[in-house]
């Protein structure tokens, strides 16, 4: 039973959804950087390769040329051939992706340019999707330059065919050729090393942007799991410690509850046993009334009883109050109590239509003005209780001022204890004021009491709406 009066706590379902998210989105993006970056890097690794397999064509075709030149022998000719196929297959290639002519094109050029098989799908895509960028536009600009070497490279040994066949080619023309394919052979080898310079400090840096990439998105995950977790842990603490305080809260509730419950039951068994051998009428009545006291105060402790658990079991409920409803409701309730008819009831209500939980709001309401009721000052001329509301800003401030008997000071800071009372208060259940702060804290609001002993009591209550 005890245990039902308090609602489980139940995890931050939105700051849990969050961290998903983020993780998830973090991941993800690491995921799809890293694949990219990977897919790159193995662009450039092959055009790297590539470059390998070009450089060795076109300086084997040079070197066949040179032997075939001097010799005249036709098998250094097929060897030249063979060989200048090789950068004239990746120049074909690069014509093909630079005039949007077919893939398969590009993939036959690459393909005579003793490229794998398995990389021109990334080597396609890196020419389509990087082209643009520095790197690779400065490197496209110097593999143009270097087939163009290349086509001259050709035309020179087509030239010079016939003439070596037919062995008219004079010994100075001999020596002006093999010039002419020296000089076009250390210039092709400074394209092909900046080619590859260029490709290798593109690897270099993208490694680096993958490296910060795979740092950034490290830190974001654990940055967020580590902030989550310290949440998580204050929270625990938080709540550990309102469950001590609560256990303390419940030890007191249990022993206070037993005893205030029984109190009146043996009460009234002594005071049925005094009545039943009395004999005298107007004896009788009063022990009726002392009967009836004791009931009404133990119906008052049930009733209590019943608001905190409301209080603590009920979800908070926003809707569309109006203050003097529910005030007027309240002393409608409270018309029959002994001492409402010697009370004057004043109201000033400026503010009283918002929006908030009309249940506590009445169980606040309904426990305050019955108190002003109960400890009026009879010695008075004029019993008088004041009810006021008025706007603050974000909150709709109540405030119930009476002219009854005060409080002493040294116990204003404990008048909302639970089961807090005093020889000036002993016809409370020492219940009513702990069930008002904790509904008024319920409703993220504020209560402050400012009180005289002999001259009255004000309770304020600010309630944001």
């Amino acid at each position: 039973m005890i245990k039902s009066l308090y609602k489980p706590a139940t995890p931050d379902h939105r700051g849990v959804i969050t961290l998903l998210l983020v993780i998830i989105a973090s991941s993800g993006l690491l995921i799809l950087i890293n694949y990219f970056t990977i897919k790159t890097l193995s662009a450039v690794r092959a055009y790297t390769e590539g470059e390998s397999s070009y450089s060795k064509g076109q300086k084997d075709a040079s070197r066949n040329l040179i032997s075939f030149t001097e010799t005249g022998d036709k098998k250094f000719w097929i060897k030249f051939e063979e060989e200048i196929a090789v950068p004239l297959g990746d120049s074909i290639a690069r014509v093909a992706l630079t005039a949007h002519l077919p893939d398969s094109l590009a993939r036959k050029g690459f393909i005579q340019g003793l490229n794998h098989p398995d990389d021109l799908d990334n080597m396609i895509w890196l020419f389509h999707h990087f082209k643009t960028i520095s790197f690779m536009k400065d490197a496209i600009q110097i593999w143009k330059e270097a087939d163009g070497l290349v086509a001259r490279q050709q035309s020179l040994g087509y030239s010079i065919y016939p003439e070596v066949i037919q062995e008219t080619l004079s010994e100075m023309e001999k020596v002006e050729v093999i010039s002419q394919m020296n000089h076009l052979n250390n210039e092709l080898t400074v394209k092909e090393l900046a080619f590859a310079g260029l490709l290798g400090e593109a690897a270099r840096t993208i490694s680096r942007l993958l490296f910060y990439a795979n740092f950034l998105f490290t830190v974001v995950i654990i940055g967020s799991v580590s902030f989550y977790a310290s949440k998580i842990i204050r929270r625990l603490r938080e709540k550990n410690q309102a469950l001590m305080r609560t256990n303390l809260e419940l030890d007191k509730f249990v022993y206070s509850v037993s005893h205030d419950l029984r109190a009146p039951i043996t009460s009234l068994k002594g005071l049925i046993s005094i009545a039943r051998d009395e004999e005298d009428r107007q004896e009788i009545h009063r022990y009726w009334g002392l009967m009836l006291n004791s009931l009404n105060k133990q119906d008052q402790f049930i009733k209590d009883i019943i608001s905190f658990s409301r209080n603590k079991r009920a979800e908070i409920e926003n809707e569309e109050v109006d203050l003097k409803l529910v005030i007027n409701e309240v002393l409608e309730q409270l018309r029959f109590m002994n001492e409402r008819n010697e009370v004057q009831v004043d109201q000033t209500i400026s503010a009283h239509q918002f929006r908030t939980d009309a249940v506590r709001l009445k169980i606040v309401l309904s426990n305050l003005i019955s108190n002003a009721f109960k400890y009026g000052d009879p010695e008075k001329p004029v019993q008088r209780i004041q009810i006021k509301s008025y706007r603050q800003l974000h909150t709709i401030a109540i405030e119930i001022c009476d002219n009854g008997i005060g409080i002493d000071k040294e116990y204003q800071s404990q008048i909302f204890d639970m089961f807090f009372v005093t020889s000036h208060s002993n016809k409370g259940t020492g219940l009513g004021l702990y069930i008002v702060k904790e509904t008024v804290e319920r409703l993220k609001g504020k209560i402050m009491v400012e009180s005289t002993l002999g001259a009255g009591t004000k309770f304020i209550v600010s309630i944001p709406v």
